[in-house]
């Protein structure tokens, strides 16, 4: 891989570490403040609005802005913010509304270095080392998946919750530094034979690079229902991740650090799937493995709901086929709408899909607090396993199923 793809995915690697660590001090402090699902789930569905709101326009500017800079700035300001975090928890600030505004600030500019990302990692490979470079960011972000959390309980172990964002600050510091040995080669952006490049340097207005976007995305159909397929699953998705935490603390009891070693099943099944899914792709093709992706994370949403007259076990084996299907929907999905896309379009098209890929996830993720808080977690679990299952079955009879 050339050295600014290893640069790119050592940054990653930072970024992940401290992002794995957040997700889940985060919930927890909460927690702590509230004891309350309502205000947990609150605190998601804030981070969830900035990526559906603001998705389109960070994907205009960053086809507009230098790429590198830009990159910094997002990473930069997310140290800034966290340490902010930080200091509100020591010094027991327990107003609810600052940490929400500090939630949602931090998620605007986590999309916004996640959508040049994907705009970087297609500009720093070439298009047919896009799944094998998609693979080994999965891998490293599943790999990180296990390490985060184990991470996070030695932190539980020696100091309170606020550490773990404190370390989550001084990673993204350094990764601030990393990015500003990143090299690009602008012809790798913009082509001068092309008219999609010819538009980027006559600096369109907003809404017209917006539609010249919108046009290429909804012009290619099969691009078009892995987004609705997508923004489907997503709505499982997240409220399954949450409810995770919640059943973990609330019915089985796990303490923070038990939690911890816990959640990194996920990750274990991550790795296996990053390993694999190549390979698989290489053998059944894209839209099969996607599929079957969906219909194993369908199964592992399911299983919880047994409750807890097994233990633990359930729970495990749930996360871990929950990484495994969610590596290979995600993979797969990355690849494909990588390989679709033009360069100066990428971050356009990745803001489009980025908005309807969580159209319905706020929502659902809102109601669900009330649900867990009158219900429990396990008609969630039970909901979000037959929720997979139809959508599995759709994509049997769709195109999709057919993509190589």
């Amino acid at each position: 891989m050339p050295r600014s793809f290893t640069i790119l995915l050592s940054s990653i690697v930072l970024l992940s570490v401290g992002q794995k660590i957040y997700e889940l001090v985060l919930p927890l402090m909460i927690y702590e403040l509230t004891r309350s699902a309502v205000a947990m789930t609150t605190m998601r569905t804030v981070e969830l609005l900035p990526n559906f709101l603001f998705a389109i326009i960070i994907g205009v500017l960053v086809d507009r802005v230098n790429q590198k800079r830009w990159a910094l700035w997002m990473v930069g300001a997310q140290a800034i913010l966290l340490t902010a975090l930080v200091f509100l928890f020591k010094n027991a600030v327990s107003q609810l509304t600052m940490y929400y505004i500090i939630g949602f600030l931090l998620m605007t500019f986590n999309y916004g270095f996640f959508n040049v990302q994907v705009s970087l990692t297609k500009r720093t490979v070439s298009p047919d080392r896009l799944t094998q470079a998609n693979a080994r960011i999965s891998f490293v972000e599943t790999f990180v998946t296990i390490m985060g959390p184990a991470l996070s309980g030695v932190i539980f172990l020696i100091s309170d919750l606020s550490d773990g964002i404190l370390m989550t600050a001084i990673l993204f510091m350094v990764c601030t530094l990393l990015l500003t040995r990143l090299r690009l080669d602008s012809s790798d952006r913009t082509d001068a034979g092309s008219a999609g490049s010819q538009a980027i340097l006559k600096k369109n207005s907003f809404l017209q690079d917006i539609r010249e976007g919108w046009q290429a995305f909804a012009g290619n159909r099969l691009l078009f229902m892995m987004t609705m397929f997508v923004m489907l699953l997503n709505c499982s998705a997240t409220v399954v991740n949450i409810s995770i935490v919640f059943s973990a603390k609330d019915d089985y009891g796990l303490s923070s650090s038990a939690l911890a070693l816990t959640l990194s099943a996920s990750g274990l099944g991550g790795i296996v799937g990053s390993m694999l899914v190549s390979r698989l792709r290489t053998k059944y093709g894209l839209g099969k493995i996607y599929a079957l992706g969906n219909l194993l994370c369908g199964i592992s949403y399911a299983l919880p709901a047994v409750g807890t007259a097994f233990g633990v076990i359930p729970l495990v084996l749930s996360l871990f086929m929950f990484g495994l299907g969610s590596t290979a929907q995600a993979v797969m999905l990355y690849a494909f709408r990588q390989e679709q896309t033009p360069p100066h379009l990428m971050g356009r098209i990745a803001g489009i899909t980025g908005t309807l890929f969580r159209v319905g996830m706020p929502v659902v993720m809102y109601i669900s607090g009330f649900i867990i808080a009158q219900h429990g977690t396990a008609i969630i679990f039970v909901t979000a396993g037959v929720w997979n299952a139809c959508c599995f079955l759709l994509l049997l009879r769709s195109r999709l199923w057919r993509i190589r």
